[in-house]
């Protein structure tokens, strides 16, 4: 089966202009126009229908891709995407990959067989090469996450800022000792706007390195998403003969983990060790110890990348529109 890539290769010009004429977008020039379609004939291409469907044919569905419905980041998310859908009448179908790649595909088989018309990543399982032969067939937006390159909608935060100014914080506050969780396989220094978690990793070592500091293999802690995980960690954590000062979490769900599980040890905080939270959603307010933690503006990023990925639907916009929020801290009484 010849696929959008050949056809790109072919005429000599990009996957995202290919998806242009086949989705009948007018910012392609004629001249680009007519070396697609002679490749596409050439190659004897035959784009489905759904990716052919002129403005206001289409499913007026969107597929989310997010990895657990359970986390609160992404229930809120979820929320401010299908509110903006809802007013612009757009229904959403919600995919829980969790973490898996082939959970994720199938959201974009959806798309495939006209089911949707776009599909919107909360979360990134696959590599560019394998979702970008899905552009023949629809839309597709990325919020939260990201990647290396602007052929796609993109609403996101800027982590490593988020990251750096929290960090920062903690050392202003004497604290020296600084251990990371992150929800992934592993820590990963890429190269900058490549990878979030890359992104959170690089501002949390510009902070200690302007303060002359290193950072510890044994305090990074990797494979924390959960509350229970998190309790974990902290019993790691409680087993160190040379234990951190201060932790900074993947999110507030794992902050909140550590917190109670602080408590129920009969550990101090931030007296005895002080926890820095990521997202401020509403469970960082509740806990013992209220988190001092990262805002993440959750309901502008969600809106936003509706908005962009409906105006691409429309015909209303370009689609390789980037959007990035900046992040700031609250302060509260976790440290």
């Amino acid at each position: 089966m010849v696929t959008i890539s050949e056809v790109a290769k072919r005429a000599g010009v990009s996957v995202s202009t290919v998806s242009r004429v086949i989705n009948d977008s007018p910012h392609v020039s004629n001249k680009k126009k007519q070396l697609i379609l002679d490749a596409m004939a050439q190659l004897n291409y035959q784009p489905l229908l759904a990716a052919r469907q002129l403005r206001g044919s289409g499913s007026k569905t969107i597929a989310v891709t997010i990895p657990y419905i359970t986390n609160p980041f992404f229930s809120y998310l979820i929320a401010a995407i299908e509110h903006t859908a809802v007013d612009r009448n757009y229904k959403i179908i919600i995919v829980q990959t969790f973490g898996q790649k082939q959970h994720e595909l199938n959201a974009f088989e959806l798309m495939k067989n006209s089911q949707v018309d776009a599909v919107i990543m909360c979360a990134i399982e696959n590599d560019w090469e394998v979702i970008q032969e899905y552009r023949q067939y629809g839309k597709i937006g990325i919020c939260n996450e990201y990647f290396d390159n602007t052929e796609l909608p993109q609403v996101y935060a800027d982590q490593e800022a988020g990251m750096y100014i929290g960090t920062k914080y903690l050392l202003n506050k004497g604290y020296q000792k600084l251990a990371l969780c992150t929800g992934q396989n592993e820590f990963s220094f890429k190269p900058k706007g490549t990878d979030l978690n890359s992104d959170r990793y690089r501002g949390f070592l510009r902070a200690l390195r302007e303060y002359g500091l290193q950072p510890k293999s044994k305090w990074l802690f990797t494979n924390v998403n959960t509350i229970e995980e998190s309790r974990h960690t902290f019993q790691r954590y409680m087993e160190m003969n040379d234990r951190p000062d201060a932790i900074i979490a993947a999110s507030d769900q794992v902050a909140a983990g550590m917190v109670a599980e602080a408590q129920q040890l009969g550990i101090q905080i931030p007296a005895d060790i002080g926890v820095l939270g990521f997202d401020d959603q509403p469970i960082s307010q509740i806990v013992s110890s209220p988190l001092t933690t990262i805002h993440q503006p959750v309901d502008l990023i969600g809106a936003k990348i509706a908005d962009q990925i409906i105006d691409a639907l429309e015909g209303k916009s370009e689609e390789n529109q980037q959007t990035v929020f900046p992040l700031n801290l609250v302060i509260r009484e976790s440290v």
